[in-house]
């Protein structure tokens, strides 16, 4: 594996941890704890040591001392010991749902900045004739992987706001109220986020097309911008959009299990090649007197 490929796939795995995060998004009735300890460790520790990712940070300027506050925030309000978001209890670990737009106010601009990195490594590559093909279809793989479980988290949450929303309205006998207003700020943060997916988005194949514009309709019909189809309701359309995330997320995390843990198996190995290589290298003798 060329240096290329080994910076590639440490950036890959940093983005499946803060991606996985999104995972407490979700309703669930408990969360692995020992999985929440290796990602609580692993968002840290790559601006912690010297890793890749630390390394480009260092030598970008105020762009990187930008995204290593935003992931060190990250840490401290979602993983840190006095996280309200997360918390480990001697029951397990406790999620609090009210939260969920803290988890993606952190995650998605950390996300899409680090995906930034890679187009740009994987650019580089190209111009220099450097092989990053397998790191390249992992890194497509992830990608698809890290759009499906935004979606299905973002579109879950608005369909429960959207409801709660009309609660609120119906208890109103249909006027605005306090309730109502607090609610429809969360709506308004939820579609910016989604809008914020799609537009950093460089997918272009149909399947994927498929659902954002499923996606976008959905959002169109609840801000009044779209007519329901003919013979649906609310509720039909909503389950047609969580159907269609769900269907793309079963191939897509087909997709990423296929390959991922073959790259990240090629980089361990590669590290303890090159620490063998190092031990086993004769030491130089000192020159004569």
């Amino acid at each position: 594996m060329n240096q290329a490929s080994q910076v590639l796939t440490t950036l890959i795995h940093y983005n499946v941890a803060v991606r996985d995060t999104m995972e407490y998004c979700l309703n669930k009735q408990e969360y692995d704890v020992a999985l929440f300890k290796e990602k609580k460790r692993s968002v840290l520790v790559e601006v912690e040591e010297h890793t890749p990712l630390k390394d480009i940070i260092e030598h970008s300027g105020e762009n990187g001392e930008k995204l290593e506050k935003a992931i060190r925030e990250f840490y401290d309000e979602i993983y840190g010991d006095n996280s309200t978001v997360l918390h480990l209890a001697e029951d397990g670990l406790r999620v609090d749902h009210n939260q969920h737009l803290a988890i993606y106010r952190h995650v998605l601009p950390i996300e899409e900045n680090v995906n930034s990195m890679i187009r740009g490594i994987i650019q580089d590559a190209h111009s220099k004739n450097i092989d990053v093909a397998e790191a390249e279809k992992v890194q497509l793989a992830s990608d698809r992987m890290y759009r499906a479980v935004a979606y299905l988290t973002l579109v879950g949450d608005l369909n429960r706001l959207f409801d709660e929303y009309n609660q609120a309205r119906k208890d109103a006998q249909g006027a605005e109220s306090p309730a109502s207003k607090f609610i429809g700020n969360d709506i308004s943060t939820v579609i910016q986020h989604i809008n914020f997916v799609r537009g950093n988005c460089r997918l272009t194949d149909a399947v994927y097309k498929n659902m954002e514009d499923k996606i976008s309709a959905l959002m169109e019909m609840m801000t009044g911008r779209r007519d329901l189809p003919t013979g649906k309701n609310f509720p039909d359309v909503m389950r047609e959009a969580i159907e269609t995330i769900n269907l793309y997320i079963r191939d897509a995390e087909a997709a990423f299990r296929a390959c991922y843990p073959q790259l990240i198996q090629e980089l361990l190995d590669q590290v303890k090649a090159d620490q063998e290589a190092r031990t086993q290298a004769p030491t130089p003798s000192a020159p004569e007197a």
